[in-house]
């Protein structure tokens, strides 16, 4: 065993398990009729109810991941129509979208009314089990804005809801 095995044993960096992952990666389909993307909106869609996605226990050698979910925000605030455009493994993508189906919203609005909006939100996933731990934050969106997406304030512990009355 070389000298970089050992340190890396004693600090708990290895483990007996070798978890190989299976990236996702799916072309974002066009617009259904009547939806709106988000950059073509007035007032974009504002989360009031957000839901931490599980750190997949099965990936609890892997350091962290992300997963990046399209998704629709009804008119009633509901998220619908959701699919993974990309994951570093499909276990983020599976509970990215467990947790976004749970979101609500303040529906996008165009000349006042509301309206059907798509777009995209990306999941950052650090590991709960030890090394890696970001702020004990299992996941959660980023304050990083992708071309098309928006994004939420900083996370809370794991497994939290987290709820807003408005802007």
């Amino acid at each position: 065993m070389s000298f970089l095995s050992v340190c890396a044993v004693l600090a708990g960096c290895t483990s007996n398990t070798e978890v190989t992952e299976r990236s996702v990666a799916n072309p974002i389909p066009p617009l259904k009729p009547g939806v709106y993307s988000i950059d073509a909106v007035d007032v974009r869609p504002q989360a009031t109810r957000e839901v931490e996605p599980d750190y997949p226990r099965e990936l609890a050698a892997v350091l962290g991941g992300t997963a990046v979910v399209l998704l629709t925000v009804h008119t009633d605030g509901k998220v619908v129509d959701t699919s993974v455009v990309k994951a570093d493994d499909v276990l983020f993508g599976e509970a990215a979208i467990a947790a976004v189906e749970k979101w609500r919203f303040h529906p996008a609005q165009v000349n006042g009314a509301p309206v059907d909006c798509r777009m995209t939100l990306p999941f950052y996933f650090s590991s709960p089990y030890g090394i890696g731990q970001m702020d004990g934050a299992a996941a959660f969106p980023s304050r990083q804005k992708p071309a098309d997406s928006i994004a939420p304030p900083p996370a809370p512990a794991s497994g939290t809801v987290r709820t807003s009355n408005g802007p």
